[in-house]
């Protein structure tokens, strides 16, 4: 059992805990929630025995080990990747070189005290040993790395060559791999892609000590925690279930002590006006006193704290652009000898909310850059809607911030439409409030610097948004206020993101990319893995060269036996009827496209004509006119609806 025992811990005026208490089962799940400054790193730190409390105490059963993982990235070098994982073995390792010298031991004294005691001891080490696994050590490290998503040839790299990001990766390899009692985890999932946090989601689940994990992630926490603890005020506060939960049991929380609260402010007012009313009468004196005293012995609540909500986000207006945001056509790109598309066509049309997904390296990044034209194509062509106006977030855009003028100053000259309320509302949807839009921007953190780049997108008047990783340096409240926002948001969307809940609850169709080729499947991110397993499980068309054959009876002089001919055969087969139904969906298509065209214009011209002075009095058909407008807007969307139904079932490309 880990048990806080009336902690508290200050900075300054800054109380985070006071005199708070809790325990925690050896084999807890526990997702540590609270606002920005509430306390949840210092107290992951505290139990791991990094920070002392001001007061109080920390217990737990003895010779337990705490591992913890901070944000920060360590400093490594001079060692390849898997020697700095096992060298988190340390202990073992020591233990390991005594059980040789006591093997050595054993060899030279055959008999006496020294053997005895050396065969003694030799028992304990191998037990201790075997305990910990020590002799697989090597291939549960390299498990680690290949499912944190490095790949064989990393193995073999000076830790030295990796980022910040990727080392932090390496720091939770380490950490995962020495197996201690109790894990304190401090957003583990910042620098991992989807396919690693499902991996980390899978051995945390599995995991046979304690857990105290904090995530801006609440589909994580939904997976891997049973209980949550508030930290705020100053107090600790434990919930049953997930995060998702936990906001339910909150609200309920609020409503009771919010009642509780406005039910005791109503008595007191009440007892107040009766000795106000009645203080200066003899007659009332003894019932005057009694009141007093009543109120004395009141024990007064505090009003229940606020759900904290971030102001929310506004988009400027903007206009509507062309019906085709994107166009790419045949594109290839080329990095030297590596090629990271080959010929992909992809089409993006107005009011999509698209998600890029694949590994890291498959070529999310590149393919944002290639949309927003940051980046020239190798070969093909890429085709912008008329009047569609992009506004492209990469984490890189920090670097061209102005470093001397102040975070307020900065939004204010790239803000197009909005006013000073607007701009410190997006401000403080971006966590900036208070002073803090006084800061100047060179001494902002590299997070910061971040939020305020994507502050300066979201400000423009654009009608198309490429977001890549926009929610990297944002906690919960404030990924929520983004969602909404973009729910709002008018035009197109195209996203990469970790961040599956946002994901599940935003986007409507998936582009997968990788091995050159980019695959649109439409639904949500879960949806998206739904089909894939099904692919993977026979649900779906596979590869023609996914089977061997060997020669035999019935055998072709190709080495084919009658059941493969006949496979080969219906799989031509349904190649040529999906061709059929492919070019079936495009005259379709390019029918009900020359509609939707044809009354737009016609509509286009209607609208001129409305527009025109004295129109009532200068048509005598101005009625017919506007029923007709009417008309053609309903047509409109009937084509459109017909488009998008043609859409779903159309065959997939190959």
């Amino acid at each position: 059992m880990l048990t806080l025992d009336n902690l508290s811990k200050s900075f300054g005026r800054r109380v985070l805990l006071d005199h708070a208490s809790w325990t925690m089962a050896d084999n807890g799940r526990v997702g540590l929630v609270g606002l920005n400054g509430a306390g949840k790193s210092t107290l992951l730190k505290m139990i791991a025995d990094l920070t002392q409390p001001d007061s109080g105490r920390i217990t737990r059963p003895q010779r337990t080990r705490v591992g913890y993982l901070a944000q920060d990235a360590p400093e490594m070098s001079g060692r390849l990747l898997l020697d700095e994982t096992l060298a988190a073995l340390g202990e073992l390792r020591q233990l390991d070189a005594r059980r040789i010298e006591l093997e050595e031991i054993l060899v030279h004294d055959h008999s006496g005290p020294a053997h005895e005691s050396a065969l003694n001891e030799l028992g304990d080490v191998l037990s201790e040993l075997e305990r910990h696994r020590f002799y697989t050590a090597q291939s549960r490290a390299e498990a680690l790395l290949f499912g944190l998503g490095f790949s064989s040839e990393d193995l073999a790299r000076d830790v030295a060559e990796f980022s910040g990001g990727v080392r932090m990766r390496i720091a939770l390899a380490k950490l995962l791999l020495s197996e201690p009692d109790f894990l304190m985890l401090d957003e583990p999932t910042n620098h991992l892609d989807i396919e690693a946090r499902n991996w980390l989601e899978e051995y945390l689940v599995n995991y046979p000590g304690g857990i105290i994990l904090v995530s801006h992630d609440r589909y994580f926490l939904d997976r891997v925690t049973n209980r949550t603890v508030e930290v705020a005020r100053g107090r600790i506060t434990e919930y049953r279930g997930g995060y998702s939960n936990y906001l339910i049991l909150r609200e309920e929380r609020f409503e009771a002590e919010l009642a509780a609260y406005q039910k005791q402010r109503s008595e007191i007012e009440h007892i107040e006006a009766f000795i106000s009313r009645f203080r200066y009468q003899a007659s009332k004196a003894n019932l005057v006193q009694s009141r007093i005293k009543q109120l004395e012995k009141i024990e007064r609540l505090e009003p229940p704290p606020g759900i904290a909500k971030p102001p929310s986000i506004n988009f400027p207006s903007c206009d509507r652009g062309a019906r085709r945001v994107f166009e790419l056509r045949g594109v290839v790109k080329k990095y030297g000898t590596l090629s990271v598309y080959e010929g992909i066509d992809l089409v993006i049309e107005r009011g999509a909310r698209i998600a890029l997904v694949g590994p890291n390296g498959a070529g999310k990044s590149t393919m944002m850059k290639l949309l927003a034209g940051a980046e020239p194509l190798t070969a093909g062509d890429r085709k912008l809607g008329e009047g569609v106006r992009p506004g492209y977030f990469a984490q890189n855009l920090a670097e061209s911030l102005d470093y001397e003028t102040t975070v307020l100053g900065e939004l204010s000259k790239e803000a197009e439409g909005m006013t000073s309320t607007e701009i410190r509302s997006l401000l403080g949807a971006m966590l900036f409030s208070g002073d803090e839009v006084e800061k100047r921007v060179g001494v902002l953190s590299g997070g910061e610097r971040a939020r305020l780049s994507l502050a300066k997108v979201l400000a423009h008047r654009n009608n198309c948004l490429l977001l890549d990783e926009p929610t990297n340096n944002l906690d919960i409240v404030a990924k929520d206020t983004l969602l909404e926002a973009l729910r709002r948001f008018p035009g197109t969307v195209v996203i990469v993101s970790h961040d599956r809940y946002l994901l599940n609850e935003l986007v409507t169709e998936v582009v997968e990319v990788g091995h050159g080729h980019a695959i649109r499947y439409l639904g949500n991110y879960d949806e998206y893995l739904a089909k894939k397993e099904a692919m993977a499980s026979g649900g779906g068309v596979k590869p023609r060269d996914s089977a061997v054959f060997k020669n035999g009876a019935g055998d072709d002089r190709n080495g084919r036996s009658d059941k493969t001919r006949r496979d080969q055969n219906a799989e031509r087969k349904r190649d040529r009827d999906q061709d059929r139904r492919r070019g079936q969906t495009a005259q379709a298509r390019q029918r009900i496209e020359g509609g939707i065209e044809q009354m737009e214009r016609e509509r286009a011209d209607l609208t001129t004509a409305m527009n025109e002075p004295n129109f009532y009095l200068n048509r005598p058909d101005a009625n017919e006119l506007i029923v007709r407008y009417e008309k053609l807007g309903g047509e409109i969307e009937r084509l459109y609806e017909e488009l998008l139904e043609l859409d779903k079932g159309a065959p997939a490309s190959n």
